[in-house]
């Protein structure tokens, strides 16, 4: 009996040091006043908890975006569609030059300092034939006369982990696949149900999916899926995903509205089609979603409001459940979601904004979900950008994500809670509620983040004079003294003379 749990327990720790970790890296754009290079951000889930924090770099990804790390979390390269960067944050000696042609040349005349652009037009795959290989996958843009730019092409470029000394290097470059009118974004990838090779679907217009299959002699289209008539306006619009378990596929914008199918991994086979028509939108076109780890939610949102969707509903608009909308000018726009390793959904700003959104426990329904608006503050404000595009490696696994990654800010964050602070505009001075009168440290900051007052605080409401400060918008922070959960609670104060 004792060898038997013996080798249970070896067995039990194998699969966790089996557990497939290439996403556990995040390079992450900023497109506002770089210091000494280009200050971008980066989340890497390999530290517990992760921080996300600021990191001089050769590239900026406010636009393309994928990554790739070994199994074990570590960096091996990622790409902005421009160039390709290796572990050092460094250019690799033949990875410039992707997505070369007319359009970059001719239309996109910004020498690439924002990346190339697209939202899901790019993503990596191992290949199965060498293990130190791998295929970035990606769509140029071709001018056409007489109408506008389109994604009409899928390129690989392929990357040799063994060269340069390990750090990696480009082999072939901007080698065609398919020359097609593929809409624009909607890249998705999945593992094959042998494990090994790798199914790619992307919309084509006018109608349905065009599919190939990564193996391990390379790239080849295999089919069309049957699918409906696109709307003019969905490119580039919102997003398509498989679920974390790879059974079902979706594709959600606002012109289109939310296509939701069954897959087989097997043969890649689109299956009993459902759909939601969505609102379309008055005045922008980004839409979003992104599944939660159990498979069963979808949360699809638009710049201002979030919903949930348990796709078990039958009839599935009866699953449709309203989580939130976007509270007040203080409150960034939703823009773009991505599942982390850590099984939470992050949502990016649809402008310059110093917070995420955070779905805590996307797992739950309804709004046990626990949605915070600004519930990830960064270490500075950071402009419109994306998520890497990445495949569902742990497809295959019983967990999907890894829950015991706690995530801060810096050296002390923080997950956002609102504080209660009144009055507010205020001119003379302020009342703070302390949260189940806690004691901690109380702060209030300009916005360039000075602080300009601190004060201990003891379980009972602070009032704070402000009659000395200059008019203007403040931060008004509170950290309390016992904090296993690493909470910050925060509120705006307008000071007025």
């Amino acid at each position: 009996m004792k060898y038997f749990f013996t080798i249970l327990a070896l067995l039990f720790f194998s699969i966790l040091l089996s557990q497939q970790s290439q996403d556990y890296y995040w390079p992450l754009g900023n497109d506002r006043e770089p210091e000494e290079g280009i200050q971008a951000f980066e989340f890497d889930f390999n530290i517990k908890p992760f921080q996300p924090q600021l990191r001089t770099r050769d590239l900026k990804m406010d636009m393309m975006n994928a990554s790739i790390c070994d199994a074990d979390g570590n960096l091996l390269f990622y790409t902005n569609g421009c160039a390709v960067a290796n572990r050092n944050h460094k250019i690799m000696p033949e990875g410039d030059s992707i997505n070369a042609g007319p359009f970059l040349t001719e239309f996109w005349r910004e020498d690439c300092s924002l990346g190339y652009p697209g939202i899901q037009d790019i993503t990596i795959l191992p290949d199965p034939g060498h293990d130190s290989g791998y295929y970035i996958i990606h769509k140029p843009k071709t001018l056409k006369p007489g109408e506008t730019n389109t994604s009409d092409t899928l390129q690989y470029t392929y990357v040799d982990m063994t060269l340069d000394n390990g750090l990696g290097d480009v082999t072939e470059k901007n080698v065609n696949i398919e020359e097609q009118w593929l809409v624009r974004a909607y890249l998705s990838s999945i593992a094959h149900s042998n494990g090994k090779d790798y199914w790619l679907l992307n919309p084509v217009f006018p109608t349905g999916y065009m599919v190939w299959l990564l193996d391990e002699e390379g790239i080849r289209y295999v089919k069309t899926e049957a699918g409906p008539v696109w709307d003019r306006w969905t490119g580039s619009s919102g997003d398509a995903r498989f679920s974390p378990d790879g059974t079902k596929y979706a594709k959600f914008n606002q012109f289109d509205g939310l296509h939701l199918y069954d897959f087989d991994r097997s043969d890649a086979t689109l299956s009993n089609e459902r759909h939601i028509p969505w609102r379309r939108p008055e005045s922008g076109i980004i839409g979003s979603f992104e599944w939660s780890p159990n498979s069963r939610f979808l949360y699809p949102m638009r710049a201002d409001t979030l919903w949930q969707l348990d796709t078990e509903a039958e009839p599935l608009e009866d699953g449709l459940v309203f989580i939130a909308e976007k509270t007040d000018s203080e409150v960034p726009w939703f823009q773009r979601s991505a599942l982390g390793p850590d099984c939470r959904i992050y949502v990016r700003q649809l402008s310059s904004h110093e917070y995420m959104n955070v779905i805590h426990k996307p797992d739950e329904p309804g709004v046990a979900c626990d949605f915070q608006q600004m519930g990830i503050k960064l270490p500075r404000i950071t402009g419109i950008g994306t998520f890497p595009n990445v495949p569902r490696f742990r497809v295959d696994e019983e967990d999907k994500c890894d829950p015991s990654i706690v995530s801060i800010v810096g050296e002390t964050v923080w997950w956002r809670r609102d504080l209660e602070v009144y009055p507010n505009p205020a001119s003379t001075q302020v009342t703070v509620a302390l949260p189940d009168q806690q004691q901690g440290r109380l702060y209030i900051m300009d916005m360039s983040g000075v602080v300009v007052q601190d004060h201990n605080v003891v379980r009972s409401d602070k009032i704070l004079d402000v009659s000395e400060l200059v008019s203007g918008t403040y931060s008004v922070e509170f950290l309390p003294e016992d904090n296993e959960d690493r909470v910050v609670y925060t509120r705006k104060v307008v000071v007025v003379r």
